[in-house]
């Protein structure tokens, strides 16, 4: 039977519109008058957010990666996502006044800036231009949740295997053009990187090997993978 999707999921675009309103806005020195913080460095495997705890702060990802989890009562933990440069966290916690949903964990260092609940409620109150573009975000990220979910029933994983590695390039998401090969260093284990493929770390074993069978990437002794772009043609258009 013929898959029916057409192609993977581009979301390296999706929120230029949005990139640049935020870049623009969290970089005037009058941003501070609305109660953002300075620019804050995290290390790597940082704990920012817990799951389930008071929604008291929302914080812009100026660069690096991050992770949300959620682990039920017994303690089983399964990663919701991943986030980028130039995103909002915490804020439908915030919005909503609920407990925050996940735990946010940093992958890379991160620059974050981070804006108290209260002014921030108190921003996109008094803020029309923010404040449009806060509901343009939420928006995004209600649409790439549920776009994640044709993915995940559709696309072979093999493709979505690819997709991600392909995100993890050193610039994305605003990078195009790059050598014939490409080194990443993916900062998720290999349990992690199976749970947000849904398949078995064996599976997944088995799926990266065969890709090295076929040349598409090479894993080198120090945990990074080589990409061979000419095998992710489809992805760079």
């Amino acid at each position: 039977m013929k898959n029916s999707c057409s192609g993977l999921p581009d979301e390296r675009n999706d929120s230029s519109w949005l990139d640049s309103f935020l870049i623009s806005f969290l970089e005037e020195p009058t941003c501070s008058f609305y109660g953002w913080g300075p620019v804050q460095i995290y290390p790597a495997y940082t704990e920012i957010i817990r799951q389930d705890t008071p929604s008291g702060a929302v914080y812009f990802l100026k660069s690096g990666q991050v992770k949300l989890t959620w682990a039920d009562q017994e303690g089983h933990e399964v990663i919701a996502g991943l986030r980028h440069q130039n995103w909002l966290i915490g804020a439908p916690s915030v919005v909503l006044g609920k407990p925050y949903s996940f735990t946010i964990t940093t992958l890379t260092e991160c620059a974050l800036r981070c804006i108290s609940a209260e002014k921030f409620l108190h921003l996109i109150k008094t803020n029309t231009d923010f404040s449009f573009h806060l509901m343009k975000l939420l928006s995004q990220e209600i649409f790439n949740h549920a776009r994640t979910l044709v993915t995940l029933g559709c696309l072979p994983v093999k493709e979505r295997l690819k997709y991600l590695l392909f995100k993890f390039i050193p610039g994305m998401p605003s990078k195009t053009e790059y050598d014939k090969h490409v080194k990443i260093n993916l900062p998720l284990k290999h349990k992690e990187l199976a749970q947000i493929l849904a398949v078995t770390p064996e599976h997944l074993s088995r799926l990266l090997k065969e890709m090295e069978r076929c040349h598409e990437i090479k894993r080198e002794k120090d945990g990074s993978i080589m990409l061979n772009l000419d095998s992710f043609h489809s992805l760079s258009r």
